[in-house]
């Protein structure tokens, strides 16, 4: 196939992030800020506009998937990264994949392939129904961020699982749990955030 998935690593350094462990009850799942040119129109995503972020997910997910698949048909998607295309309005969706048959990851993004180092582990798949953009959206405003605060564009939404031998997230995240990372920027200022999908908690740090 969240894609995604660059699936570019993030560290859990930065401005840091949020404390206090928030449950989403609000409904978003229309978005709190709609634009018929959809979430990315004019190069921007803003957290309120998350909820609209199925559809370009989904079909960015299964161009990212057909690249892989016809580079090694066992290809497994392992990372997903989904910014604003550069110099444009659309929604790009980068996967990383791996292929046991190949032992060597491949970017859907870029096409490149690189082996996996002798010894180390395979790394586990990614699910792509474990990431709702609703809840992704709810978590952020009950956290008190703007609707109007902005996904950073070179970062994007990272979806990574945190497994033993995968590591994701700030020190003592939650293992064995698809972990997305995001920079919300309001006025200048950058917030790191990163969420649990299982409960959709922010992860203290």
């Amino acid at each position: 196939m969240v894609v995604l998935l660059v699936l570019t690593g993030c560290s859990g350094g930065g401005t840091g992030g949020s404390g206090a462990s928030t449950t989403p009850t609000m409904d978003l799942s229309e978005p709190v800020i709609s634009s018929a040119g959809g979430p990315c129109a004019g190069g921007r995503l803003p957290v309120g506009a998350l909820a609209d972020l199925r559809g370009a997910w989904d079909a960015g997910a299964s161009q990212a998937q057909a690249l892989a698949t016809a580079w090694q048909e066992d290809a497994l998607l392992i990372e997903a990264q989904i910014e604003c295309a550069f110099l444009g309005t659309g929604v790009d969706v980068k996967g990383r994949f791996y292929s046991g048959e190949a032992r060597s990851f491949f970017s859907s993004y870029t096409g490149v392939t690189t082996p996996i180092d002798p010894g180390v582990p395979e790394p586990p798949g990614l699910d792509p129904a474990a990431v709702s953009f609703p809840r992704l959206a709810e978590t952020l405003l009950a956290a008190g961020v703007d609707p109007a605060a902005e996904i950073h564009p070179t970062s994007g939404i990272n979806i990574r699982y945190n497994g033993t031998t995968t590591p994701f997230g700030p020190p003592d995240s939650p293992g064995e749990t698809v972990i997305v990372h995001v920079i919300v920027v309001t006025d200048g200022d950058q917030r790191d955030i990163f969420i649990d999908t299982r409960d959709w908690e922010i992860i203290s740090f």
